[in-house]
């Protein structure tokens, strides 16, 4: 069973030859306060030292692209970027949706929702005259991030729905080649981070051909390495996650004994009680023996490889299977 955070901070201070604390959060006593900051740094660092992310902090996000909203509306100007009488705008959000319709160029996104019935658009309409009753796709192509989303686990973003992986992540001189050149589809869809809303997750093109939601997912690692109340004697069945300590019962999905030394080496240093680089020279040791087996690694020979007998994506090709192209 992992420790509890007081059981932690108590460890740490019998080890030091300090009185041990009842309580940690809301605690009073100076010593208690720096080792709980303490206790937060040395979790930041911890969950920074793997390269490739902790087993225990991975996640998958199953994302589901909704089907775009098809509307109408008119074009007062030329060359307007505003959309005005629009039936409803409810379910359209400014910074996530693309447009596409007449006389709107393919890279057009919703700027601003000004109200009920108009929106504004980042570019303006290629339109000479004003224009009324004009058909308009809204397509969510942008989506936030899950919550404690820290980075991409590679080559993980798949088109469920079409059983294909995503393109990406695209650099911004593709992203721009894409949407802003002559040729601006393709038969794969792209992706690739656009902030600063979210550190969203943008996907190329507007999925403005949907007719049914699209399923995608994709592996991350989180910075929500504590379970809330985790060491209550009930613990909740669907555990809360955060990124630092907030309550004596709250547990780590990190390792305890890589916590407990983190804190002796850190304290050492900061009240400068002499050397601290023994205790830090034990805590990387550690932390580097955690890594190492973390996970499971596959056997890798020095011989030559087989081709593997079984279908695999090495020998099947993305498009027209098992025909040839045309059939």
């Amino acid at each position: 069973m992992p420790l509890t955070l007081l059981q932690i901070i108590q460890a740490t201070q019998a080890e030091l030859g300090l009185p041990q604390a009842s309580t940690v959060i809301d605690n009073t006593d100076a010593t208690t306060l720096q080792m709980l900051a303490l206790a937060n740094r040395v979790v930041d660092e911890l969950r920074r030292s793997n390269p490739t992310g902790w087993t225990s902090l991975q996640f998958e996000y199953d994302l589901v692209v909704p089907v775009p909203i098809t509307t109408t509306g008119n074009l007062a100007t030329a060359f307007t970027n505003t959309i005005s009488g629009i039936p409803s705008t409810a379910g359209i959000s400014a910074n996530y949706f693309s447009i596409s319709g007449n006389s709107v160029p393919a890279a057009a996104r919703v700027s601003s929702v000004v109200d009920a019935n108009t929106i504004t658009m980042q570019m303006e309409a290629s339109n000479t005259a004003a224009v009324s009753g004009v058909t308009f796709i809204f397509s969510q192509d942008t989506f936030p991030e899950p919550s404690g989303f820290d980075w991409f686990q590679n080559r993980t973003m798949w088109d469920r729905t079409n059983q294909w992986e995503l393109i990406g992540p695209d650099s911004p001189q593709i992203d721009q080649w894409q949407r802003s050149g002559i040729v601006t589809t393709g038969p794969r869809r792209h992706f690739r981070q656009l902030g600063p809303y979210g550190n969203n997750f943008r996907i190329w093109p507007p999925p403005s051909e949907l007719r049914a939601p699209l399923q995608l997912v994709f592996e991350y690692m989180s910075f929500n390495s504590i379970v809330l109340h985790g060491g209550a004697a009930v613990p909740p069945a669907t555990p809360t996650f955060a990124q630092y300590w907030t309550n004596d019962d709250d547990i780590c999905l990190l390792d305890d004994q890589a916590i407990i030394t983190g804190i002796k080496w850190m304290f050492w240093e900061i009240k400068g009680m002499g050397s601290y680089v023994t205790l830090q020279g034990r805590w990387v040791d550690y932390v580097d023996r955690l890594i190492a087996r973390d996970g499971s690694a596959p056997t890798l020979p020095l011989t030559k490889r087989v081709s593997p007998i079984f279908i695999s994506p090495a020998n099947v090709q993305d498009g027209f299977f098992p025909g040839s192209a045309g059939t």
